[in-house]
């Protein structure tokens, strides 16, 4: 009788096995893909290099779809032009982070004040030659696009173009509104900060005198 219940229990044993190599398999792969990410991740302005990635790799496949489906020509050049500015917007998120993550020294984030970060980001921001140049092209991609959608009026199989025109709109528009209030964000948090060089409560402040109550 006991084998008999051994050889049910079987069944069960392998399945746990497989479970508990699947579990493993996963847990490795996400291990993997953090251990990718991580240093975007754990670094200023991660959501925005990643949010920057996301929407630009959906205007690149909206807009090489359209080349690839639409008969007329009028709208390849409008979308040989976005895909080359979702290109640029995703490099430049990455290139701007690594610059700022440059100017920390390597110091992690975390014991840094939002002050420094503010500092830091405006010395980049006044400084650094790339984000200067990029400023005119971030500019110019949002006029750009809002004057595109009369090249798709008359063109069938443009839904995706307008689609990926109408992201860079509110890319360009949510962006910016991103970068203002992140550094207000960092500037209002340091100047609620303590000072590094300010005494805790109720210290002792080396070198005053001792009061005299005897």
């Amino acid at each position: 009788m006991i084998y008999i219940c051994k050889a049910a229990c079987m069944p069960c044993k392998a399945c746990d096995a497989a479970c508990s190599t699947c579990s493993k398999s996963v847990n490795e792969c996400c291990s993997s893909v953090s251990n990718f990410f991580g240093p975007i991740t754990q670094n200023p302005l991660g959501g925005y290099v990643i949010g920057t990635w996301c929407a630009m790799g959906i205007v690149i496949v909206c807009m090489a779809y359209t080349v690839s489906k639409v008969r007329c020509d009028e709208p390849k050049p409008v979308c040989g032009v976005d895909i080359a500015l979702a290109v640029l917007h995703s490099c430049f998120a990455y290139y701007i982070q690594r610059r700022l993550v440059s100017a920390l020294c390597d110091v992690p984030p975390s014991t840094m004040s939002h002050s420094e970060i503010a500092a830091k980001a405006r010395h980049v921001m006044m400084y650094d030659i790339g984000f200067c140049l990029y400023f005119f092209i971030f500019g110019a991609s949002f006029f750009y696009n809002c004057t595109v959608f009369d090249s798709f009026r008359n063109c069938e199989g443009t839904g995706p173009a307008w689609i990926a025109a109408a992201l860079m709109i509110f890319y360009g528009f949510g962006i910016f509104n991103y970068v203002i209030c992140w550094f207000a964000c960092q500037c209002c948090c340091g100047a609620f900060e303590p000072s590094k060089h300010q005494p805790a409560a109720g210290g002792v402040i080396m070198g005053a005198p001792a009061s005299a109550g005897r």
